[in-house]
């Protein structure tokens, strides 16, 4: 059953609260599993995100399975450990290490388009560390058998592959007997994740050392605390609301960091860059800028939605890896906002946009409907600009928001957003 929504064209005011940083979460759920004790992660008081309680499932097989290992359990490799990682690209990849350094037998699947997500790298990563990886269903695809125990050493990741898999070894390593290095082979995107790692594994005791070419991680490390980490608000949604704000609406979010490990932050310096090229003295010429999104890839469609708003053309690269999201991001941004009837074009790695001037009383954007791939930033994305339309914008399969921002529409109706669900069957 697939359910649609559709948003009717007004105006947003009020203060929004955004859910935690899933990003965060994440991160602090394992440590605090790794410490014993899931109750040293707060969860905060928002509704949980599909991905969330994914990982706390997996967690909570995870501490069951070495509870019983301490007393005399011995798990064998013909009878793996069953680990569902539904839609959740993050699990996945800090399930893999994680498991691997614990040695527990296990057989990982995952749902919708996650089992299509490669996972091959781990192949070339763990090689020499005495770790099998055996993929039954497809070459280098889920499902994945993991089997025998992950050793200490050296380990060559490519810094152009999702960051998680750099921060999924980090929080495993710290858990084997020796020492290990982690060595880029090449440049890292999406740092600020794996500095964020580091912040986090810090509030739990374990350090990890950086170098100039990768981490170094001492072996023999103890996950603990004694108080609950608190993980702060999700900049990944709350630029949703800031581009909001950006389109005229009187919202504001609650309690955003001034300072922040979260690289998506950086919405609030492209507002500004797309406010400044709005205004800037160009001649003849439309006003341009290029924006590298290497280290912040998530809000690229949320963005893109500001950029169509601005009086400017935008060019985003290096957002190739988006192509392996919950769909083709950069396909599924282009096809929503061409619906929208902004100017926008696909180039191999990203999108140019031809924007267009924001003007008080006229719309932006035109009534449409939109397929939203299932993918959750596409819905909340295409919700936002739907406020700015000439009439209503439907909405396909919008409980996909479950994923990362259950409370999204239960906000958007909040402050004075007008949105209907419609069922439209199979």
């Amino acid at each position: 059953m697939q359910t649609s929504i559709i948003v009717q064209p007004g105006d947003l005011s009020g203060r929004v609260r955004v859910p935690l940083s899933k990003s965060l979460l994440h991160r602090s759920q394992i440590c605090a599993a790794m410490a014993g004790d899931l109750s040293l992660a707060s969860l905060g008081d928002s509704a949980l995100s599909d991905d969330i309680i994914t990982t706390r499932e997996c967690l909570e097989k995870i501490m069951s399975i070495r509870q019983s290992q301490a007393q005399g359990r011995i798990l064998s490799e013909n009878d793996p450990v069953y680990f569902s990682c539904r839609e959740s690209g993050s699990t996945l990849r800090f399930l893999v290490p994680l498991v691997a350094a614990l040695g527990i037998p296990s057989h990982i699947v995952g749902e919708a388009r996650l089992p299509t997500r490669p996972l091959g790298e781990y192949t070339t990563i763990f090689e020499g560390h005495d770790v099998h990886l055996d993929f039954p269903g497809h070459d280098r695809f889920l499902p994945l058998l993991v089997t025998g125990q992950l050793k200490p050493g050296l380990f060559k990741v490519p810094g152009n592959i999702s960051s998680q898999y750099i921060s999924g070894l980090l929080m495993a390593l710290p858990l084997l007997g020796g020492d290990s290095k982690i060595e880029l082979t090449t440049h890292l995107e999406s740092e600020p994740y794996v500095e964020m790692t580091r912040d986090v594994m810090r509030a739990y005791g374990v350090v990890v050392q950086k170098l100039p070419d990768g981490y170094r991680v001492a072996g023999g490390q103890t996950y603990k605390r004694t108080s609950p980490y608190h993980a702060e608000p999700d900049f990944s949604q709350a630029a949703f609301w800031l581009v909001a704000e950006y389109l005229g609406h009187s919202v504001a979010v609650l309690d955003l960091p001034m300072h922040t490990s979260q690289g998506d932050q950086e919405i609030r310096t492209l507002l500004r860059r797309l406010k400044e090229a709005a205004y800037s003295k160009s001649g003849d010429t439309e006003p341009f800028i290029e924006v590298d999104v290497s280290q912040f890839p998530d809000i690229v469609p949320i963005f893109a939605v500001a950029a169509a708003a601005t009086r400017c053309v935008t060019r985003i690269t290096h957002a190739g890896r988006l192509r392996l999201k919950e769909c083709d991001r950069l396909k599924a941004t282009c096809d929503f906002l061409t619906q929208l009837g902004a100017e926008i074009s696909e180039t191999s790695d990203g999108l140019i946009i031809l924007g267009r001037a924001i003007y008080s009383g006229h719309p932006l954007f035109k009534a449409c409907n939109i397929d939203s791939y299932h993918d959750h930033r596409i819905v909340m994305a295409a919700a936002i600009a739907a406020t700015r339309a000439d009439g209503p914008v439907c909405i396909s399969d919008y409980r996909a928001v479950d994923k990362s921002y259950p409370d999204f529409f239960r906000n958007f109706q909040m402050a004075g957003g007008i949105a209907d669900e419609l069922d439209v069957g199979k």
